[in-house]
């Protein structure tokens, strides 16, 4: 498995600003560099050239040019393996242009398994999921040690 320098997938990926500069994204801004940084060569590429990603924040966007036909919305809260799947999502739609399968998300879960990103099991604290979930009465959140709990 290739592993980028994350600077440069940093540096080379439309991110928006809202995740790479606001302190209560940052987390997700790491899982974000640590997915594309293990991407296959040319689902790299692929993402590079047709995805933006963006913060999915209650907000309001005026959109004059759409520079990619591709743009994925993440919360704070998704995990690398649900980064990837909804990469695979534009990966498969881009390059099955005339068969469409029935069964996309079972299409972009494997996929995902083969890139090397397992799915991580939910927390039974917090529905949303374990990683970094600011559950306090987490026992497996980052954000229970930050807090002092």
């Amino acid at each position: 498995m290739i592993k980028r320098d994350r600077a440069i997938v940093d540096l080379k990926s439309d991110i928006d600003e809202f995740i790479r500069l606001a302190q209560r994204w940052n987390r997700l801004h790491t899982r974000l560099l640590n997915t594309l940084a293990r991407l296959p060569e040319d689902v790299y590429q692929f993402t590079l050239q047709q995805i933006s990603f963006h913060a999915g924040q209650s907000q309001t966007i005026h959109v004059k040019d759409v520079r990619k036909p591709y743009m994925i919305i993440l919360k704070r809260t998704d995990s690398e393996s649900l980064i990837a799947h909804e990469i695979a999502h534009a990966y498969l739609d881009y390059t099955k242009t005339i068969h469409k399968s029935d069964d996309q998300e079972e299409e972009a879960d494997d996929l995902r398994r083969k890139w090397g990103f397992k799915k991580k099991q939910l927390c039974q604290t917090f529905p949303k999921g374990c990683l970094n979930c600011f559950n306090p009465h987490c026992s497996e959140s980052k954000s229970r040690k930050l807090q002092g709990y």
